[in-house]
């Protein structure tokens, strides 16, 4: 009984640490990448630490 109690509560944490995997990978990540293509600092400090060629 004890063992299966365990079992269930492992497959629980995973279960919920994959939806929040998920959720960031879908909701989360896009909108902090579209925040940093259109942030003005982060356009002038690729301008400022770029290579120069």
């Amino acid at each position: 009984m004890m063992k299966l109690l365990r079992g269930i509560v492992d497959l629980t944490i995973l279960a919920v640490f994959g939806v929040f995997f998920v959720g960031y990978s879908l909701f989360v990540y896009p909108v902090e990448l579209l925040a940093e293509k259109t942030s003005s600092e982060a356009r002038e400090n690729k301008l400022k630490y770029a290579p120069e060629v």
